[in-house]
């Protein structure tokens, strides 16, 4: 089984590998749970559709171009299942459930890896011949990464999607992330004929219990994701949810504005902690790679003060050198980069 975020369970331990809104749930959220709970005796929109209706209006796009999901996870595994590609690109290192997705669906996995040597750059060149050379029948592309952390602006973004239609490939970017860096998603801006836009709510909104998800593309790749797609998926809070937050702009502006903060103040202290060495981020966790030991052995530290962190040992080109640490909030941050100075 693959490892994630906040598979550590003892109680008391800041888990610092579980990388979603340390705001956490917003009042809006919680109201509209509140709100919901006469229609639990009620089976939930099959098509979730007031939730496509107030996703089609934050996006300014058509509600046929949306397909609604039990997390970003479901809808991974449903892309891969109802495209079947031959062959599938992924840009690593990145999030492996795409990769075991699309090997279950009997594609061919191809990687281009971007160097950690060279702070994880995206050599357009490169990726170019990369796809030249294998045809793929699919791109896929974690933006922001996960767990690099790192960014493609819109601007490389349309180069890379120009760079896939001259193969005939088509471009799946996860944008699960996207809300952490204060950017619009990709697709608004370049739209979706030759890409598909996944989306979680999981992280930003700090719900992994509801597992709400969403794609958009265009009406063809979702109508066959539809046809493979199970019925009753989704439950009643999670659609009823969706309308109430995804306008919430006073929460939106509150988490943007302290995660930049939280992030610049992370970085800058992580900088000075000798024993490892940080990627910038743009998104709301960091990967630091280790200088002397493994992240194993920094976990056995850490945890006599109750404190844990993701090794990330199972993604691909990286090993267990390198860990991923989560935004928390200013007095947890605080504690971990102290005991890190210590370690």
């Amino acid at each position: 089984m693959n490892k994630h975020g906040g598979f550590y369970g003892r109680q008391g331990v800041v888990d610092y590998s579980v990388n979603i809104n340390p705001l956490g749930v917003s009042d809006n959220i919680r109201q509209a749970i509140i709100s919901s709970i006469d229609n639990i005796c009620k089976y939930p929109d099959i098509g979730g559709n007031a939730a496509k209706e107030a996703i089609s209006k934050h996006l300014n796009t058509d509600v046929d171009n949306i397909i609604m999901g039990n997390g970003a996870s479901e809808l991974i595994y449903l892309f891969a299942r109802a495209i079947q590609p031959k062959k599938v690109l992924i840009i690593e290192p990145t999030f492996n459930e795409y990769r075991r997705a699309f090997t279950l669906a009997g594609s061919e996995i191809y990687s281009y890896v971007l160097d950690n040597n060279n702070d994880f750059t995206f050599d357009m060149d490169a990726f170019s011949n990369k796809v030249e050379e294998i045809k793929p029948d699919v791109v896929v592309l974690c933006n922001p990464n996960n767990p690099t952390g790192k960014y493609i602006g819109i601007d490389l973004i349309g180069k890379l999607v120009d760079i896939v239609k001259q193969e005939n490939s088509f471009l799946f970017i996860d944008e699960s992330f996207v809300e952490f860096t204060g950017n619009e998603p990709i697709g608004s801006a370049i739209g979706y004929e030759w890409i598909l836009s996944l989306r979680s709510m999981t992280k930003y909104y700090a719900v992994p219990g509801l597992r709400i998800g969403y794609a958009v593309s265009n009406i063809k790749v979702i109508e066959m994701m539809e046809k493979y797609k199970e019925p009753w998926t989704m439950n009643t809070f999670a659609l009823d949810i969706v309308p109430k937050v995804i306008e919430d702009r006073e929460f939106h502006e509150k988490a943007n504005r302290w995660v930049s903060e939280e992030r610049e103040y992370m970085y800058d202290a992580l900088k000075k902690v000798e024993v490892l060495e940080v990627y910038k981020s743009y998104s709301n966790f960091f990967l630091c790679k280790l200088k002397y030991f493994s992240g194993n052995k920094l976990n056995e530290e850490l945890l006599k003060d109750d404190m844990f962190v993701r090794v990330c040992d199972d993604f691909v080109s990286l090993n267990d050198r390198f860990v991923r640490i989560a935004l928390k909030g200013r007095e947890d941050n605080f504690k971990l980069v102290s005991r890190l100075v210590r370690v």
